[in-house]
């Protein structure tokens, strides 16, 4: 026997981002931060760029003889060309605030 839609309660939906345009903070909460050492390979393919993002960690060797480092893949980005576009002009904004202006200062 089907549901009489007169008497089923309408589901809740939350609209993320309520507004159109802006910013969701409700649903950035649980972004992840990444941190990364290199970036050991890149590649485009059916119209998506793609990298893979590499940080070196430290561990106390299994013999207990000194440290090991080794390398693991911490994402794989996969984007349009817009924002390989967005990236690389972010990325060029980073490296002119943290170069040195004239006497020594950062810009």
């Amino acid at each position: 026997m089907a549901d009489d839609p007169k008497t089923v309660p309408p589901a809740v939906i939350e609209q993320i981002p309520s507004t159109t345009g802006s910013l969701s903070a409700l649903a950035s909460a649980h972004a992840p931060f990444l941190y990364f050492d290199s970036v050991p390979n890149y590649g485009f393919n059916a119209g998506v760029a793609n990298l893979s993002l590499e940080a070196v960690r430290f561990t106390a060797s299994p013999t207990g003889q000194g440290v090991m480092a080794d390398r693991v893949t911490v994402a794989h980005l996969r984007m349009s060309i817009d924002a390989v576009r967005a990236l690389k002009a972010a990325i060029e904004g980073i490296e002119l605030l943290a170069t040195p202006a004239a006497g020594g200062q950062r810009n």
